[in-house]
């Protein structure tokens, strides 16, 4: 079966697996409780969830700045929209937006990919202090109120999101490391497709190394320069703070007052889902998590599932096909190959 076609399937299989979710929790009953929002604390939500992208967007805008590649908030913004759609349709750690971000901002200024990249990943880096901050409080809760399923899956999280910023660490310092996986990468490329790059290795390598050079000089510059930083790393937990609320409000609008620190251990607990999950956007499986944990935590399943898929809309769909319409609006054509 082919990429498209594969891709498709999981996504299928993900929409039946919400579609089945649904029906166990009791469709009568989530309409019923649908019927009774409560609009403000619904719209409060809506807007919490854009100030987690412009927060998103103005943290990348001040590590470009640092690095001297100047770009109007407006274009940060929309390629960071753009990432977003395509983060989300890739299985997986969700990596394709990316690259995809990288190019957009190559296209509007003169600096390299390597300089850019740097940029991004000093971006997505800077999410793992709150990331630990917020998941040692929720260790803390979970421990108290001896719920072992968010215990379990906590554990998971700090494995996997540890493992990758760890790797992610290493392959930035190391150019040794990079230049030998970016190599095996564009040889394994070049047996794919023998035509395009036959002969073309020795260039290849020149250019890598080039982008490489560039990444770790950037990279290194950014990670002293505290001012932006600091700056950049309040704006991260202004990020995960603004993620907290959208979900409490999500549940007040749903005439529940939740705790915070419960959805606290739920957000940090559910986190690492997306990054092992083959269903892009973790579809399906994300929202049977979630309202797992949440049931886990004695809160009735229709509640559960119902404020998951409200939360699920404004986190992931509606940023998706918003980044969806930006990419069709500027003309950007995304394909696998590209």
């Amino acid at each position: 079966m082919k990429g498209k076609g594969k891709k498709s399937l999981t996504i299928a299989a993900g929409l039946l697996l919400v579609v089945l979710l649904i029906a166990w929790s009791d469709f009568g009953e989530m309409v019923k409780l649908l019927s009774q929002t409560r609009l403000k604390y619904l719209a409060l939500a809506c807007l919490v969830s854009v100030l987690e992208t412009l927060l998103w967007s103005l943290r990348w805008q001040i590590l470009l700045k640092q690095s001297n590649i100047y770009i109007p908030f407006k274009k940060v913004l929309e390629a960071t929209l753009i990432g977003i759609f395509v983060n989300n349709v890739t299985p997986g750690a969700r990596g394709g937006g990316e690259p995809v971000r990288m190019y957009l901002i190559k296209k509007r200024s003169e600096s390299s990919y390597g300089k850019i990249f740097a940029t991004i990943a000093t971006d997505r880096m800077l999410d793992a202090i709150p990331i630990v901050v917020f998941t040692i409080i929720a260790f803390w809760y979970a421990l108290d109120l001896g719920t072992h399923l968010v215990l379990v899956v906590l554990l998971i999280s700090v494995i996997v999101l540890l493992s990758v910023i760890l790797l992610s660490t290493l392959f930035s310092l190391n150019e040794r490391l990079a230049m030998g996986l970016l190599m095996k990468t564009f040889r394994l490329i070049r047996r794919i497709f023998p035509k395009k790059f036959e002969d073309k290795e020795e260039k290849a390598e020149e250019i890598i190394k080039t982008h490489v050079m560039d990444f770790k000089k950037t990279f290194v510059m950014l990670s002293k320069n505290k001012l932006a930083l600091l700056g950049s790393t309040t704006i991260s937990f202004m990020i995960w703070i603004s993620a907290i609320i959208r979900t409490y409000l999500v549940f007040l609008s749903l005439n529940y007052p939740i705790q915070l620190h419960k959805v606290l251990m739920v957000q940090m607990a559910g986190m690492a889902v997306g990054l092992i999950s083959i269903i892009p956007g973790g579809i399906g499986i994300t929202e049977a998590i979630f309202s797992a944990l949440y049931l886990s935590l004695a809160i009735d399943k229709t509640l559960a599932v119902t404020a998951t898929m409200v939360d699920r809309a404004l986190s992931f769909w509606i940023p998706t096909l918003t980044g969806a319409l930006v990419a069709a609006h500027l003309g950007v054509k995304l394909t696998e190959e590209s």
